[in-house]
Formats: C-alpha cells, sequence, structure tokens
C-alpha cells in the first residue's frame, strides 16, 4: 500500500523557480543584451558550456563570474545535454522579469536555457546559489530525457525509473500529484519534485527543507534512480520473447511471469500464426487485460504498467487443439 501524505501547503513559502517553454519578448530583450561565451566545465570531459551575462550585470553583479558557474555545472552528472545548456546571469530586477516575482530562477525549456542570478545570494529557503543552480539543471536533464507511453514529457512527469521508483503514476491517478502544475499545485508536481531531488543528489549535506509532497522525498533508491536516467537514459521499448506448448483448452493455461521494472505501456502480440487467447494478470492473479475473442498475428494487448514490478499472462488454446506458442512483449 502506498500511503499518499499531505504536501506542505503551498502558501507558506513561494515557488523558488518557474519553467517557461518560450520566453517573452521583453524577456528577449534582455537576453540580448548579454554577452555571452563557451568556457570548460573542467570535469575532465573536454565539454563546455555557454554562459551568457547581461548587461546590466555585468555592472552591478557582484558574483556574475561565468568560469565558476561552468566549473559549478562540471561537478554535476550529466550526459550530452551539457552541451546543449546556456546560462544566463540576471540582476535581481531582471530575474523578477524574467522568471516571475520571487522566483530565484527559472528554466527555459525550448532555448535550453537556465536564468541565474548574478550575485550570490541565497535563495529564501536557505538554498545556495549552487544547490538553486542543480535545481534547474536536474529540468534540463528531464528535458532531455524520454518519457515511456502513454505518460507526459519527463520535464513535467520525472525520468523514467525515478517516477516509476516514486509510484508517481500512480499517485497522480489517485489525485496527490498534479503533473506540470507550475501553479498552485507547484508543490504537488513530480517534475519539479524530480529537479529538487536531483539538486539533493549533489548537497546531500544542505539543510534546504523539503517543501514537496513528503512522499517523494528522495532516499537512497531514488537517487541512486536519477543517476541511472541521467547516465543511461531510457531510450525506449524493449523486446521480450515467450514460447512452448499451449495444453488443450480443457486442460487450462500455461502461465508465464515477466519483469516490468518501469512504468508505462506493455504490448503483447503473437509472433506465430498460432491463435490462442490471452489473459494478463497481476501478481496476485487478478485479471487485467484479456483478447476476449482470441489473439493472432498482427493484433495486440497493451497495458499501461502502473506499480505493478512484474506481470502474470496465461496464454490457452482458442480451440480444442493444443499447439506451440510464440509471443512477443514489449515492455519499459
Amino acid at each position: 500500500m502506498i500511503l499518499l501524505l499531505a504536501a506542505p501547503a503551498s502558501g507558506a513559502m513561494r515557488p523558488r523557480d518557474t519553467v517557461i517553454e518560450v520566453p517573452s519578448a521583453g524577456s528577449a530583450q534582455i537576453s540580448a543584451s548579454a554577452a555571452e561565451n563557451r568556457y570548460p566545465i573542467n570535469d575532465g570531459s573536454g565539454e563546455t558550456v555557454a554562459i551568457a551575462v547581461t548587461a546590466a550585470c555585468e555592472r552591478f553583479c557582484s558574483a556574475a563570474d561565468p568560469q565558476q558557474i561552468a566549473s559549478t555545472l562540471g561537478t554535476f552528472v550529466h550526459g550530452p545535454e551539457m552541451e546543449l545548456l546556456t546560462v544566463q546571469l540576471d540582476t535581481p530586477s531582471q530575474i523578477e522579469f524574467d522568471c516571475g516575482y520571487g522566483a530565484q530562477a527559472c528554466y527555459y525549456g525550448g532555448e535550453d536555457k537556465i536564468v541565474l542570478g548574478g550575485d550570490g545570494t541565497p535563495a529564501r529557503d536557505g538554498a545556495s546559489r549552487e544547490f538553486v543552480l542543480a535545481h534547474e539543471y536536474g529540468h534540463h536533464v528531464a528535458r532531455h530525457r524520454e518519457s515511456p507511453p502513454p505518460f507526459p514529457a519527463a520535464i513535467d512527469w520525472g525520468t523514467a525509473r525515478w517516477s516509476s521508483y516514486e509510484h508517481v503514476c500512480q499517485r497522480s491517478r489517485a489525485g496527490a500529484l498534479f503533473p506540470g502544475n507550475e501553479g498552485l499545485r507547484y508543490f504537488r508536481d513530480p517534475g519539479e519534485a524530480f529537479a529538487e531531488s536531483f539538486a539533493h543528489l549533489h548537497y546531500p549535506a544542505s539543510d534546504v527543507p523539503w517543501r514537496w509532497v513528503r512522499s517523494l522525498e528522495p532516499d537512497a533508491g531514488a537517487l541512486e534512480a536519477i543517476r541511472e536516467d541521467t547516465l543511461d537514459p531510457w531510450l525506449g521499448r524493449t523486446p521480450l520473447k515467450l514460447r512452448g506448448r499451449v495444453p488443450p483448452r480443457r486442460d487450462g493455461a500455461v502461465v508465464r511471469t515477466f519483469r516490468t521494472p518501469i512504468d508505462g505501456t506493455v504490448s503483447l502480440r503473437p509472433a506465430s500464426r498460432s491463435r490462442f487467447d490471452l489473459d494478463l494478470l497481476n501478481p496476485l492473479g487478478r485479471l487485467l487485460r484479456s483478447s476476449h475473442h482470441g489473439l493472432s498475428l498482427g493484433h495486440r494487448l497493451n497495458f499501461t504498467v502502473c506499480g505493478q514490478s512484474q506481470l502474470r499472462v496465461a496464454i490457452r488454446a482458442s480451440g480444442a487443439s493444443s499447439g506451440p506458442f510464440k509471443l512477443q512483449i514489449q515492455r519499459p
């Protein structure tokens, strides 16, 4: 059983950041004033990242050191998405214009851009600028990771292994989470919880309080899932073949079990011309899906895995006689 615990009231403290697809015309003008260069991230990979400093921040910011930002990024686990990133350093007033009132940072997904303060002032909840940068980089990682169908984009849902580990599907169906809700449900948005967990992965000694729904507060398993999703992204469904012999219908069904460690759509279809009936069951034997009138070559049975770590499939002959079967399974 999964306990759905209440999130802290979002009114207790404003959200620290926002996720925006593209900048407004006014924000685009601020960006146009920025001087941009590429800097090494100094992690031994040879990769670089684009850092832009607005004209106003060049004059008035107290900690607008592009190389320091690049070197901090180099301490984060990352994949090739690093080279796509731009970090823009703003003045406090520009941050509010670009990201919204009270925000310390934002991520422009359509531009692969993090907007961050050029001063080293901590956020209201005590998060350092480095911690805030890690949170925003978590959004950038999720932006460049695939989400198993039929779920929303990973930037709203969280990455594949992490969201499965944290039961995002089950909790969303139960009305405890609201993927992609950057407004009143900010602290119940799994995409934001993923980004905050990414920051905690890199700053485990931080005393920044967890303000998201308590059930998503990261433990060692969640942090390891984030690391795996970053370094070894989920790239799509993988095939599994089951084969054997179906007994005569009077003798019942042959039952096989297969693992489903990642949530998403599972598809089953015959890989031979044999016609047979399929029942998809949970580990306790409860019926989840049935082919009803038999399944033949060219037809498939689909089911959305939502928290089940394994499934059972019962295969029985459509007619009276027995025969061989080959079953092709596509699973996340």
